[in-house]
């Protein structure tokens, strides 16, 4: 749940193929010739699931989707019904309303696709079932570990660099780490209310450590943990961001405290006051060409509004084509 953790909660179930990633799979009727989906083999007897969609018009960067905390590659292929009553809500009640969530071609993998090639994945324990799971790994794990599997994916799949990393949550850490040790091989960023280094800067110690502590934690339901503290100091200890282009969006539905179990409000918490100051900050430090707050949106905006996001996408391609 996005108030406890940094992910949304919604269910991930990935596509399935059994080629290799050197032959083509056709994912839809439009589909091209140059579409995938499958096992990456990354090395060291470890595979990814990933998905790829659309072709480079004109040199374009292919966009990379990176999933929040236990999501993956469905969770960019789907969207809020823009009918559901969660819409209407001045809080952010999607985490505890999932019902209205379904794929759709208005999805962001499915939008960007059109003007764009594009990627998504499953890391590592985020999907257990099917045929083609992501290889497990011992959680809770690092951002760099992260960092490494999407490099090594990305090299597999061949895909054209640089890229446009789009990145949700969680996703916002690796997104920063990969830019800050790669950085000739990104060609832009969209953070869509994105975890960011700055919470160290706006929330008390307290709060930071009580939040690293329950990311960290794992549950049959829940398989990912996550190290944030971690993170913060690898992004603090890296070099500095290479200026490109960037949006960065967050949400204005803030978070229902009132709704979480009584466990989950033991100690200081990170406040919603404190993540949307830390997107400022992020903002300022990637010199953000747009940093937008008013997004009628809770804090997964690709399910909220899966076109605002898919604009971002567009500026920060064209910017960087």
């Amino acid at each position: 749940m996005a108030l406890v953790t940094v992910g949304s909660g919604a269910v991930a179930v990935g596509d399935t193929s059994p080629d290799p990633p050197t032959q083509a799979t056709a994912t839809s009727a439009d589909s091209t010739e140059n579409d995938f989906g499958g096992l990456v083999d990354i090395g060291d007897g470890r595979k990814i699931y990933a998905t790829c969609k659309g072709t480079n018009h004109d040199g374009s960067p292919t966009v990379v989707l990176v999933a929040g905390k236990g999501n993956g590659a469905d969770d960019w292929k789907s969207i809020l019904d823009p009918d559901d009553p969660v819409h209407d809500a001045p809080g952010d009640d999607l985490p505890f309303h999932q019902e209205g969530i379904h794929h759709s071609d208005d999805s962001v993998f499915s939008q960007v696709s059109r003007f764009t090639r594009v990627c998504t994945y499953d890391r590592p324990d985020v999907r257990v079932t099917g045929a083609d799971v992501s290889t497990p790994r011992p959680q809770p794990h690092t951002a760099d570990l992260d960092v490494n599997d999407l490099d090594a994916m990305l090299t597999s799949l061949g895909e054209q660099k640089p890229y446009v990393i789009v990145a949700h949550s969680y996703g916002g850490l690796i997104a920063t780490l990969y830019a800050r040790t790669h950085p000739q091989d990104v060609a832009g960023l969209v953070m869509v209310d994105a975890v960011t280094e700055h919470m160290t800067d706006v929330a008390s110690p307290g709060a930071v450590k009580n939040w690293d502590a329950s990311n960290a934690q794992t549950s049959p339901e829940s398989r990912e943990g996550v190290r944030l503290l971690d993170a913060f100091e690898k992004i603090e200890a890296a070099a500095p961001p290479r200026a490109v282009p960037a949006v960065v969006l967050s949400a204005d539905k803030p978070w229902r405290v009132d709704l979480l179990p009584p466990e989950a409000k033991k100690g200081e918490q990170v406040t919603f006051d404190d993540w949307l100051e830390s997107q400022q900050r992020l903002s300022e430090t990637l010199g953000a060409r747009e940093y937008t707050t008013n997004t009628d949106s809770g804090h997964d905006i690709y399910l909220y509004q899966p076109r605002m996001v898919v604009d971002a996408i567009c500026d920060v391609v064209r910017a960087s084509s």
